[in-house]
């Protein structure tokens, strides 16, 4: 800071843009004011930062700091004498190394607490020239109090990212840090130059393997008219005109397959459906696939072209998810009786269905028999429906058993055991697999989980692109990462509805993060721990059927802290 005055000016504007959501005076850019903004989303006051979170060593990206650390401790030896210290880090913000040619640039390292293992990412310290590069992808000079933590008020951190040459994907950023002091400006242009040259040592370590990559891409795609996609170590290199009708989704799923799988034929999951994928191995780090489309599903499609209707498929990629589809579908094969179970919301009558449910679902597939109908029919009439559609032959999905009386379950038991050869799926809404569980254990009957969307969070891209009118409403990357840290209480049906509110409100184009509901705005991404603490909360007020004084008893602790912990998870009892 050139002097009080501004140290005083860009404090306030700090301050108050906390207290009320707006600066009150002009000064601070637009930058600086959103890096706040996502600091304070994350972390609350500035407060509540008081020391900086480590990693272990065997966490840290080891490959990166091999790649960079010759060049980077060429540079740091002509630092020596002026007080600044050399950092790299991680995407993530995590410090791989640290230099420091003088005990002064030591010292002030220490004095913050950046060391190596160190994360600095803004949802862990607020503001900063590690964090704030990371997220915005720019580089910044973070100066005394501009910073969001207390502790980097003495502090001048100047950050650049390094980009891959070819991909423009993120590999690091690098920063210099030093105590407050004139004429910090000249380190911007000082580090964009070392960044430059970074990259091109990227582009002179990976160009060999890269060049066969290309190599190899040219003559596949020749010789193939499928969709051709090429990946090296940093992501996409290049993919085939063909390739441009695969989603991002699909292509991220083809980069971890290229990532963990070795060379040949692979099925996987797409968005339109099964299909195989040709990988060819140039190296271990750079792999070309080849995405061969199903014949039938080919077919298909020139047959929706004539005018047939398309059938939108199921979306899922999750391991649990699929599992659960799977069951469903071995069921649905050999007639056996199944419990499709999960939180509201789900998504368990699609999967039943084996397509999208549309309001009342009159569509082609199984019958749905809602247990809601024995309110207008009567039970007994109920049942009596229920066994006519067995006897008639026809594949049925009895949905909410949940809701059934125990007469009325013990009765559609029977209903069941009756011989019939035909496929019967049985949805059941329930908090917890352990509750499905005793209920499929009782009735003697298997059991699908399907799990919600908090746990389903790489399927949320997909999902959303579905549930929006038009391709053009995207969330932004920070909106993109809040979607993801939130805990989706609702499920698929809230996500639904928030996409639906958003094309009501006449919304297009790119979504951010002020255009998210509140509860959206407000999420974080849960800790192991806190993870292990909520699951515990939940499992408690279950057993004590939502009292909460009797589920502080379970868990050993005063009621005033499960009330403080549950409005702190946004849990109801």
């Amino acid at each position: 800071m050139s002097d009080n005055a501004e140290f005083d000016r860009i404090q306030k504007a700090k301050e108050t843009l906390l207290s009320t959501g707006t600066t009150g005076v002009a000064g601070p850019s637009t930058e600086l004011i959103q890096s706040w903004r996502r600091s304070q989303r994350a972390l609350g006051g500035p407060e509540n930062v008081t020391d900086v979170p480590q990693v272990s060593e065997e966490l840290l990206d080891a490959h990166l700091l091999n790649l960079f650390r010759d060049p980077l401790t060429r540079f740091s030896d002509s630092l020596s004498g002026t007080g600044l210290g050399l950092l790299l880090a991680d995407s993530r913000g995590q410090i791989l190394h640290r230099w420091c040619a003088d005990r002064g640039a030591a010292a002030h390292l220490d004095r913050i607490g950046t060391v190596r293992g160190a994360v600095l990412s803004e949802d862990a310290v607020g503001t900063n020239g590690v964090g704030t590069v990371a997220a915005s992808g720019r580089g910044v000079q973070i100066q005394g109090v501009e910073h969001f933590a207390d502790f980097y008020r003495g502090a001048v951190c100047t950050g650049a990212p390094v980009r891959h040459p070819i991909t423009g994907n993120l590999l690091a950023v690098v920063t210099l840090s030093c105590d407050v002091t004139p004429r910090t400006d000249l380190l911007r242009p000082l580090l964009d130059t070392l960044t430059t040259q970074l990259e091109q040592h990227v582009m002179d370590v990976q160009q060999p393997a890269a060049r066969r990559a290309f190599a190899t891409f040219l003559e596949v795609s020749r010789a193939r008219p499928e969709p051709v996609v090429a990946f090296g170590a940093a992501g996409l290199l290049i993919q085939s005109p063909q390739a441009g009708r695969l989603s991002r989704e699909d292509l991220r799923r083809l980069q971890e397959l290229c990532a963990e799988a070795s060379a040949g034929r692979h099925p996987v999951e797409l968005s339109t459906g099964l299909t195989h994928v040709q990988v060819t191995a140039v190296d271990p780090a750079n792999k070309v696939a080849v995405v061969f489309e199903d014949q039938r599903r080919t077919r298909a499609g020139k047959a929706t072209e004539r005018g047939a209707a398309a059938r939108p498929r199921l979306i899922g990629r999750t391991p649990d998810w699929l599992a659960a589809h799977r069951m469903v579908e071995r069921s649905r094969t050999s007639g056996t009786p199944l419990v499709i179970a999960g939180e509201a919301g789900t998504g368990k009558l699609s999967l039943a269905l084996g397509r999208p449910a549309r309001g009342e679902d009159g569509g082609d597939g199984p019958a749905v028999v809602d247990a809601a109908q024995r309110h207008v029919l009567g039970g007994r009439e109920w049942l009596r429906d229920l066994a006519a559609r067995l006897g008639a032959g026809e594949d049925l999905v009895i949905r909410g058993v949940h809701t059934l009386e125990p007469r009325l379950l013990d009765g559609m038991r029977t209903v069941l055991d009756t011989p019939h050869g035909r496929s019967v799926l049985v949805t059941l809404s329930a908090e917890a697999v352990e509750d499905a569980e005793a209920f499929a254990l009782k009735y003697g009957t298997p059991m699908a989980w399907v799990p919600p969307l908090r746990e389903r969070t790489a399927d949320l891209p997909t999902l959303w692109a579905r549930f929006a009118p038009s391709t053009d409403l995207v969330p932004d990357r920070e909106a993109h990462q809040l979607l993801e840290a939130y805990q989706w209480p609702g499920n698929l049906t809230e996500l639904r509805t928030v996409v639906g509110q958003l094309a009501a409100s006449g919304h297009t184009g790119t979504v951010p993060v002020e255009q998210l509901p509140h509860a959206i705005q407000q999420a974080r991404g849960l800790t192991m721990i806190e993870r292990v603490e909520l699951d515990a909360i939940r499992k408690a007020l279950r057993e004590a059927e939502g009292n909460r004084a009797r589920a502080a008893q379970i868990l050993g602790v005063s009621r005033a802290t499960v009330y403080r912990k549950m409005k702190a998870y946004r849990l109801i009892s």
